[in-house]
């Protein structure tokens, strides 16, 4: 962490200035850190099905609700969060037991022949993320042991995908504050995994987990645009059925490509059908802002032909304007 460029970034307002310095990959890298998430999914795709819809609707993802410092709603989202990283300098000055100590709460410390080291290898720092976050998350659920093969968690290759909205618009100026680069997961649960988590789950209180919810994934795939009425999120979306972060969303998105094949005619297929079924705008292109990518990035993370990403958001952009026509002016009033 470079607390000169800290420095800089908290005396500058919210918002474009903030970005602007951060697009320089030099300064970003000196204040970068991590965060990693697992979408749990359950469900067998139907084979020969007529359209996606029969394919894909016994699909469901485990998501939690999250709850802010304030105890307010604070949007859906995977299992996961930020990084707990190591300074070296610290650790350096450390005993070996209070190494080993150390290992069970930062995920970039590892036990290598009985002794604790530090690693910068994003493969181990993003899965013990995981499984750590994983078991804060749910002991506020009072939930204890229950935890998934790390072995087992695939990685969504989203090499661009920046998670740097807190730190631009959100944060303060007060403490320390990072850029974030995101590591996503999924992880297929045949063992009833997400139905025993809700089962069990008891909202214990001061925690920021409210609840864990099974949701169908072709329902999960409206989750992001919905305008609020009164639990709102910062950019004004509903904080109790929208994703919180687009990221996580977007892997909602990898997940579906993944099932379906990454099969082009059947992903436009399913963006119609996902836009027909929403009360408001679904857009891609919109993700890929808000992450700081390209369509042609997007269309990586879901291994699809960018054309393809393209027929998707014109589809759903036809459909929506087709659903809610624009009122005409009442010109002269």
């Amino acid at each position: 962490m470079n607390k000169n460029v800290l420095s800089l970034l908290s005396k500058l307002p919210k918002g474009h200035w903030r970005a602007y310095l951060l697009k320089n990959s030099k300064i970003r890298n000196s204040v970068l850190s991590s965060g990693a998430n697992v979408t749990i999914y359950t469900g067998q795709v139907k084979e020969n099905a007529d359209n996606v819809s029969q394919c894909l609707q016994d699909i469901h993802i485990g998501l939690i609700q999250r709850k802010n410092k304030h105890g307010n709603f604070d949007g859906l989202g995977a299992l996961g969060g930020l990084a707990e990283r190591t300074d070296s300098e610290h650790f350096l000055k450390l005993s070996q037991k209070e190494r080993l100590e150390l290992s069970k709460i930062k995920d970039d410390v590892i036990i290598v022949d009985g002794n604790a080291q530090l690693t910068n290898d994003i493969d181990i720092i993003r899965k013990n993320n995981v499984l750590r976050e994983m078991k804060e998350e749910l002991s506020d659920l009072g939930i204890d042991n229950k935890y998934i093969n790390s072995e087992n968690l695939e990685l969504i290759s989203m090499p661009k995908v920046k998670d740097d909205n807190y730190i631009i618009n959100i944060w303060d100026g007060k403490g320390e504050c990072y850029a974030i680069n995101p590591y996503c997961h999924v992880y297929y649960d045949n063992v009833g995994t997400i139905d025993e988590i809700i089962q069990n789950s008891k909202e214990q209180a001061g925690g920021e987990v409210a609840e864990y919810k099974k949701i169908p994934i072709l329902k999960a795939l409206q989750a992001y645009g919905t305008p609020a009425k009164t639990h709102k999120l910062e950019d004004g979306r509903n904080a109790v059925e929208d994703y919180r972060y687009p990221h996580e969303y977007l892997a909602c998105w990898a997940l579906a490509s993944k099932l379906l094949n990454h099969d082009d005619k059947k992903m436009v297929e399913l963006s119609m059908t996902v836009q027909k079924a929403a009360k408001h705008k679904i857009s891609l292109s919109q993700i890929a802002k808000a992450t700081s990518q390209s369509m042609e990035d997007v269309a990586q993370v879901l291994n699809i032909n960018p054309t393809t990403l393209n027929k998707m958001e014109k589809s759903m952009q036809q459909i929506y304007n087709a659903k809610f026509p624009l009122r005409p002016r009442n010109r002269g009033r």
